[in-house]
């Protein structure tokens, strides 16, 4: 190779860096996040595939379990309520749930849990008093539960006095309940709140403007080690008047408020969300981030009701807590596919998407589901995947590798050329232009399949860092347990070294090793032995371990078969041109 070929090679690397911080900073998609994996989750991935038609059954399955700490009625107790999707605990104390566990999605072998905390006493969906500054509303309610239909509803009430406006020491009789509606298969759950006057005036609850204020807090699921937008990820994301927003969190408040009347607000994570969809009460939305009881970094959604004008109101919330699957999100789209007939939500806008390259991703995703209904097992689908992509790519590539392979072949003409004008830098290269021209050859040609690649790489690495069915699914057990994050075959921690972390990963020495090997091939008998191109043959493929060595392994193993099947390639074309030349 020429030296214009290995400025050409630089630019690749400049190209694919590029590439991804133009992805991250305008079309942001999350990196990988590391989740225990165990065979509870290798059959939760073989069971989504055939358990799906759920949406549409009527049937109700639920159990309902007790635990008093007292007999007293004003004492704490738990109530529990199981239906096709969910496991929930209750918690009296202000008519909380203390833990909402998914059935079919498991966290380190056990059921994933989308309350996450640090403290045991925490719950969510509290009732503060006013603005999220106030107090929540810490005390005991009464408790029951049945099933109406198809629906099953747990039901909190509490009556109760509290001052009047009026500052005459006499107090408002107050009913307050919650009422919590669940659909057997639906991962959509619905949320009454009730304020009563039984006198029959004006609910007396004004603090700064507010009534009251919901909260689902502290943090989403799964559990993490820590937010950094690598590993793990938050999105604070609304729609308003039919427009998807991220909004940015800012990092010297931590919270973001929004005023106007909104048609859902999520908290986004990386497999997993929670949406709450208000009524069309214009209700104050606030996303905060804020430190809260042991994270560095909380994730807590917060809707604040202006004060009630009447002596009887009822306010009615849906909550969408769970995968951030397509499958699950479009149903609510469509009142035939959903338990509660909603249509027009577009929860689905909430799934991350590259605006780049989010078409070429698409294709990339029909395909890849294509070959694994076809083999149920996506490592395999990825290989069958990257071998349709080298045979769409064959005319292109098979011309770079001809234009490669008659490079070599002018190598003792090129020496020529060099010392007849080696006193004539101008005349020297028109001499070698002309010498390109003649033969046919493009100087650049052998960095034409990598800089054809990189388009379907990056949109590879927006598909396989974020397709929900990818969560768990393994290609070799004992290897590659989860495509979705990085491979790992040992692990030395808390000892860390940099680069590598502490893991130390095969696929990408596998994919290193194959690239060095399909440079070398590709290099001539002249530059093999030049000092310029032995630092490129193995610098640039540490530069890509740095950039690539906690990729997905299901990327990893994409381009690793890439240039397994580019080594072919180049190896059939080396030998024909070879005949060619002794015919």
């Amino acid at each position: 190779m020429e030296k214009n070929t290995i400025y050409a090679l630089i630019l690749s690397v400049l190209v694919i860096s590029l590439g991804f911080y133009i992805q991250k900073k305008l079309f942001p998609l999350p990196q990988e996040e590391r989740s225990a994996v165990t065979e509870s989750e290798r059959i939760d991935q073989e069971a989504r595939g055939t358990a799906k038609e759920v949406l549409s059954k009527t049937d109700l399955s639920a159990v309902v379990a007790v635990t008093n700490r007292e007999e007293d009625p004003d004492y704490y107790r738990e109530v529990s309520l199981e239906t096709e999707v969910f496991n929930i605990t209750f918690s009296n104390l202000g008519g909380t749930i203390k833990s909402i566990k998914l059935k079919e999605h498991f966290d380190g072998g056990e059921m994933l849990e989308m309350v996450n905390k640090n403290k045991e006493s925490l719950t969510t969906f509290n009732i503060y008093m006013g603005d999220i500054k106030a107090d929540p509303l810490n005390v005991y309610f009464d408790t029951r539960i049945y099933s109406q239909g198809d629906s099953m509803i747990a039901e909190f009430t509490k009556d109760m006095d509290i001052p009047s406006r009026s500052g005459t020491g006499e107090s408002t009789p107050l009913s307050i309940t919650k009422k919590y509606i669940f659909k057997p298969y639906d991962y959509l759950m619905e949320l009454q709140i009730q304020f009563t006057n039984r006198n029959n005036l004006i609910i007396p609850l004004d603090n700064g403007g507010f009534a009251y204020t919901l909260g689902f807090v502290p943090q989403i699921g799964p559990k993490f080690d820590k937010i950094d937008d690598k590993k793990e990820f938050r999105r604070y994301i609304t729609e308003i008047g039919g427009k998807k927003k991220i909004n940015k969190m800012p990092k010297e408040k931590g919270e973001i408020e929004i005023y106007e009347r909104i048609n859902w607000a999520a908290i986004s994570g990386k497999y997993f969300t929670v949406i709450g969809i208000p009524d069309a009460t214009v209700y104050t939305t606030t996303f905060s981030n804020r430190p809260v009881d042991g994270f560095d970094e909380g994730a807590r959604l917060f809707f604040s009701r202006p004060s009630i004008r009447s002596s009887n109101n009822v306010d009615v919330f849906k909550f969408y807590v769970g995968p951030k699957s397509p499958e699950y999100l479009k149903a609510y789209n469509d009142p035939e596919k959903n338990g509660f007939k909603m249509k027009g939500l577009n929860l689905d806008k909430v799934l991350d998407s590259r605006a780049m390259l989010g078409w070429l991703q698409e294709i990339l995703k029909a395909m890849l589901n294509f070959f694994y209904n076809m083999v149920p097992n996506y490592g395999i689908a990825i290989i069958l995947l990257t071998v349709v992509v080298k045979i769409v790519m064959f005319p292109l590539t098979h011309k770079s590798y001809v234009s490669s392979s008659k490079m070599s072949g002018l190598s003792p003409k090129m020496a020529e050329i060099k010392e007849k004008y080696k006193g004539n830098p101008q005349k020297l290269n028109q001499e070698i232009a002309a010498l390109y021209k003649k033969a046919g050859v493009n100087p650049l040609g052998g960095c034409l399949p990598l800089m054809l690649q990189m388009p379907i790489f990056i949109a590879l690495y927006g598909l396989l860092s974020s397709h929900f069915e990818l969560r768990g699914a393994s290609f070799i057990s004992a290897w590659i347990s989860d495509l979705s994050v990085a491979d790992s075959i040992f692990n030395f921690a808390p000892t860390t070294i940099p680069v590598i972390g502490s893991d130390i990963r095969l696929l990408p020495i596998l994919m290193i090793g194959s690239q060095i090997i399909s440079t070398k091939i590709m290099q001539t008998p002249e530059t093999a032995n030049n000092a310029q191109m032995k630092m490129m043959t193995y610098m640039l493929p540490l530069i890509f371990l740095f950039f690539l060595y906690d990729a997905p392994s299901g990327l990893l193993l994409y381009w690793t078969m890439t240039n397994m099947l580019s080594i072919v390639q180049q190896i059939i074309v080396n030998k024909v041109m070879k005949k060619k030349k002794t015919a």
